[in-house]
């Protein structure tokens, strides 16, 4: 058979204009059935035709869709034409996974993935080919799909592979590694772990990866095997991307993997970006140090809150705002970027504590930063609770795309935080500060961040180009930031000048006019959030 893999388009929205990565999940499924002809289409580099699009259909048999929440629209639409050209449809992902009633009803979809998909996929397939191992469909664990009668079956949940490594290699002959972009340099990916040991309550990982009897919640695979993976990656990109949740969860396991690769002087050729946390790095100092070796030159970080209330209830008790600003100075020091994640309207913030957070970020001179609306993913316990106090205010699932507000708070109505977020992205990026720390940073030559040299011209071309685009599309302006935020941080500026830019948690809050520096400094810090903000 010959089956077509479809990455769906989606509402480009916030970050979207500048960083695209490689649907992992298709060339992962694809590698499952090397027997099957394999066509990638991925929508979210390419431009949708839909004549095109029906074109290449009459040479396959199925057409298997990934979606996450904003992308289920386009993903109905795809999985529609496929269908009416006489293909069976599969959609596997996040959106089947945490509410498969609600995709499987969809009377185009013949089935569903739900979960890890490999295995699942393997004998759906094999089901669909002529069923030659004579497998019953019931037996195939982690699909849904509808029976004779149009009633709805959910088959046992899939357990997950206990040994990542017996997995095959992706199929990344199927991409077009040019046009995937991250921050101006193009980047391949490299999943060396799956899942995640915690359980947030707004997180969709631990819905994606878990067991049926939720005895294996992470897994990694083995160092020979990440640098398998590393040699098959295409050295013509710039760097490679550890695509998962925490690339530094194990600690022991982080050191090995970077210390093999430094001996290997891969780093001498490729480099290499992850996402990590603030309180890993801040007590692993050493994490830092290997990660400059090794060739880690770009590192997400969760900034999330200045609020230690939210990061309390983010499941990030043991960080602090003034253990971020520490991290990120030893990481910047060292010539690491760093890309934050900043959340917008979490529970219990008003606005003037997302205005706070909004300076401490600026504060920081961060090479990009993607400030997200509090978003209660479909299928979490966080939608639940939602749900239940009423403040779930779009079912529209194109405004699920970490951009658009879909939820209100007891604080804040959606608008309000859709306009936080404009003037988040309108006070970080519309400054003459930004362009000039870029400036200074990226183009010296003779400067701890020069391995950026060569990458300026391209940078130039995507980042600033598509990110002022972005910024124009939705409607980005000066004229966004209010005068509230304006004055925290022009106060931010002055306590800076006389104090000599101290890394304390009241350098960067707006100083009350009649609070003298004595005052604050014998104050906790909640008592000084709290007063600061008054």
């Amino acid at each position: 058979m010959k089956i077509l893999y479809v990455n769906p388009s989606r509402i480009s929205a916030g970050l979207d204009y500048v960083i695209k990565g490689p649907p992992m999940s298709l060339i992962s499924i694809a590698a499952m059935v090397p027997d099957h002809g394999a066509t990638l289409l991925d929508y979210k580099i390419l431009k949708y035709d839909e004549k095109k699009f029906k074109r290449i259909l009459n040479h396959h048999d199925v057409v298997a869709i990934t979606s996450m929440t904003p992308q289920i629209g386009n993903a109905f639409e795809v999985a529609k034409i496929a269908k009416d050209q006489g293909c069976k449809t599969i959609i596997g992902g996040y959106q089947p996974t945490l509410i498969p009633d609600d995709v499987i009803s969809n009377p185009y979809v013949d089935f569903i993935v739900r979960g890890e998909g490999e295995h699942t996929f393997r004998e759906l397939i094999d089901y669909i080919d002529g069923n030659k191992k004579n497998n019953q469909i019931k037996e195939i664990d982690g699909i849904s799909y509808r029976n004779s009668n149009d009633k709805i079956i959910h088959n046992n949940d899939r357990e997950l592979e206990k040994n990542l490594d017996n997995f095959p290699m992706p199929r990344r002959d199927l991409l077009n590694d040019k046009k995937y972009i991250y921050l101006g340099a193009r980047v391949a990916q490299l999943e060396s772990s799956r899942g995640c040991p915690h359980s947030c309550r707004f997180c969709c990982i631990t819905k994606m990866w878990r067991s049926p009897n939720q005895s294996i919640s992470y897994r990694t695979k083995s160092i020979k095997r990440v640098m398998d993976e590393i040699y098959d990656i295409n050295w013509k990109n710039d760097f490679i991307f550890f695509c998962e949740d925490n690339f530094t969860i194990k600690v022991k396991r982080t050191k090995e993997i970077l210390e093999t690769i430094i001996r290997s002087g891969v780093s001498n050729k490729m480099y290499f970006s992850c996402q990590s946390r603030v309180d890993t790095l801040y007590r692993n100092p050493i994490l830092i140090d290997l990660m400059e070796r090794a060739g880690m030159r770009q590192v997400f970080l969760g900034i999330e809150s200045v609020h230690q209330q939210s990061l309390n209830a983010m499941n990030k008790r043991n960080t602090t705002s003034e253990m971020t600003r520490k991290v990120v100075k030893m990481l910047q020091d060292r010539g690491i970027s760093i890309f934050g994640g900043v959340i917008i309207g979490f529970p219990g913030e008003s606005k003037t504590m997302v205005r706070q957070t909004i300076q401490f970020t600026k504060s920081l001179n961060l090479t990009c930063v993607q400030f997200t609306p509090i978003t209660a993913f479909p299928g979490t316990d966080f939608y639940n609770d939602m749900c239940k106090e009423n403040k779930i205010t779009s079912t529209n699932y194109k405004h699920y795309n970490l951009f658009h507000s879909m939820m209100s708070t007891n604080d804040l109505t959606n608008k309000e935080i859709y306009r936080l977020v404009v003037e988040a992205y309108s006070a970080y990026y519309l400054s003459g500060e930004y362009l000039k720390m870029i400036a200074l940073r990226y183009c010296n030559p003779f400067g701890k961040f020069n391995w950026m040299g060569s990458k300026i011209p391209k940078f130039i071309r995507t980042v600033l180009a598509n990110g002022f685009k972005m910024m124009r599309t939705q409607g980005f302006t000066s004229s966004e930031v209010s005068e509230e935020l304006h004055n925290l941080i022009e106060k931010a500026k002055l306590y800076y000048k006389k104090n000599g830019r101290k890394y304390e948690i009241e350098h960067h809050l707006h100083l009350n006019n009649n609070m003298e520096d004595r005052k604050i400094n014998t104050l906790p810090a909640e008592k000084k959030l709290k007063s600061i903000s008054n």
